[in-house]
């Protein structure tokens, strides 16, 4: 099977001494093979955030992961039917039982930014839910 080539333009960026070896040891704690692939990795990073921002209709994929108690106000059976309402959006779920009242769901999600906020945002603000976080990125930019 032939590999696809990825062309790349080279240029240069000029940094203070102090950034510059900061950006060095974080480069080396996060184990990036090069700068090159480092800045790559920012760029990427900062331009989905600013997608997100601008357009709420970008097509995007995640995942939200919540902490919740089992046992208080139904919420096994809400939560799984908030799910089913929003099936559209939902590519696939896992469960984990973290003690005997907490369980532990990340929700992996393809769809509209717009509609996996407010997917999020039901899910988060719901009683039961002691905590969580989403985590999204455009699928093109």
């Amino acid at each position: 099977m032939k590999e696809k080539k990825t062309y790349v333009t080279r240029t240069g960026v000029s940094f203070e001494p102090e950034l510059l070896s900061k950006l060095d040891e974080w480069i080396k704690e996060k184990k990036f093979p090069n700068r090159s692939e480092a800045i790559r990795f920012i760029v990427r990073e900062h331009l989905a955030k600013s997608e997100l921002n601008v357009d709420p209709n970008v097509q995007v994929v995640g995942s939200l992961t919540y902490l919740y108690d089992h046992h208080s106000f139904n919420s096994s059976e809400k939560l799984t039917q908030i799910q089913h309402d929003n099936d559209e959006i939902i590519v696939s779920t896992m469960h984990a039982h973290i003690t005997h009242e907490l369980c532990l769901e990340t929700i992996f999600l393809k769809g509209k930014a717009r509609q996996i906020k407010e997917f999020s945002e039901n899910i988060l603000s719901f009683k039961a839910v002691i905590g969580g976080k989403l985590y999204i990125t455009p699928i093109v930019f």
